[in-house]
């Protein structure tokens, strides 16, 4: 009785079989890693906006309308009951490139806090740098007396935003 094994033409055959259903089940998973990226970021965003708007009503509710104009300055993770599991921390000196994609950071020199692009996303910077997105929080309000200058006694409070700095779209 004779042993048959494979063939080095089977072998091929199987390999390049294996590489093409690889290959289709990437271009159809990758797409994917970049929609729950996107998802997971806006919610983060949704978030991060709701911890803000909840501490300035913490504010006006103890009378202390006056010290919502420090609300712009400070880190807005440190708001949220418990930080996402991609965030790094804050950080003074840092190289962008150093860091973990698709993880966000406070970069306390620039006051901004800051989300690194993954990589398998669609993401367009309009104006900005193409690796991340940077936000600032904003302080709104309305200057009824035409100061430029936030006074509790005069002015209509409207609101904190945590706005990027540099436009970009990112598509579903």
């Amino acid at each position: 009785m004779r042993a048959r094994g494979f063939t080095l033409i089977e072998l091929v055959v199987v390999v390049v079989c294996v590489s093409v259903m690889t290959g289709f089940a990437l271009d159809r998973l990758l797409p994917l890693i970049g929609r729950a990226e996107r998802a997971a970021f806006l919610q983060v965003r949704a978030d991060l906006g709701s911890a803000l708007l909840l501490e300035a009503a913490k504010h006006i509710t103890r009378g202390d309308s006056a010290g919502l104009t420090d609300l712009a300055r400070i880190n807005p993770m440190t708001l949220l009951l418990s930080a996402p599991g991609n965030y790094v921390g804050a950080l003074r000196s840092l190289d962008p490139a150093e860091l973990p994609r698709a993880s966000w950071y406070y970069d306390e020199g620039s006051g901004r806090l800051v989300y690194t692009i993954g990589r398998h996303t669609r993401f367009e910077p309009l104006g900005g740098p193409d690796d991340r997105v940077e936000f600032v929080v904003d302080f709104v309000y309305g200057d009824r007396d035409g100061d430029g200058v936030y006074s509790p006694s005069r002015d209509d409070f409207d609101g904190l935003r945590l706005d990027p700095v540099y436009a970009f779209n990112w598509p579903d």
